[in-house]
């Protein structure tokens, strides 16, 4: 039975740690501990090599696998294709060029809004009543509306943002009649000629 048990020396050396790595692996129940100074042989060897393997195990769970990896880039590089081919049958549309759409459309309506007192104020002025000159402002209000509804935005161009056809960009509003721009005739509010109506 004497065969059985080692002394600390022989462990270490058979497991090839040293003295001090044996009594630390033994405290740390990987190892059974000693009696009298003297080692179990086979159960110092079976839970050493019992270690080892979980410590591979551990390390094998956390390095990445080739093969996952590998279907996972060419899923990837897959689904990049796929929406390329998309984007080219026009069935879809970059962010950012939906984002240049908005800020367009938002643009020409803010620009459109603040146009709207320097067009109105000589047509309001020269109107009989409250009423038509509310409906005069519902009317301004509807066609700026009406015309931001059905904006024309331009997707094709690649270098430039998108943008939107401005009919108040050649000095008309959206029929096609001159703007009313501000003048002289805001200045005249008692005077002998009211503003025409456009």
């Amino acid at each position: 039975m004497s065969s059985s048990t080692q002394p600390l020396t022989v462990i270490a050396k058979l497991l090839d740690l040293s003295e001090r790595r044996v009594q630390q692996l033994s405290r740390e129940g990987v190892i059974p501990k000693a009696t009298r100074g003297q080692y179990e042989l086979i159960g110092s060897v079976r839970g050493y090599v019992r270690y080892l393997r979980d410590q591979a195990v551990k390390a094998q769970a956390g390095a990445p696998d080739y093969a996952v990896e590998r279907a996972r880039f060419i899923r990837a590089r897959a689904d990049l294709a796929e929406m390329e081919a998309q984007e080219k049958r026009g069935s879809v549309i970059a962010a950012g060029d939906v984002e240049d759409a908005w800020i367009a459309v938002l643009t020409l309506l803010k620009t459109r809004l603040l146009a709207l007192p320097d067009q109105l104020a000589p047509l309001a002025f020269a109107q009989p009543n409250v009423g038509d000159t509310r409906n005069l402002i519902r009317r301004s209000m509807r066609e700026v509306l009406d015309d931001l509804a059905e904006p024309d935005i331009d997707f094709e161009t690649k270098d430039e943002p998108a943008g939107i056809a401005d009919p108040e960009a050649d000095g008309r509003d959206s029929s096609g009649r001159p703007e009313t721009t501000a003048g002289d005739d805001d200045q005249r509010l008692g005077g002998s000629e009211p503003a025409a109506e456009l």
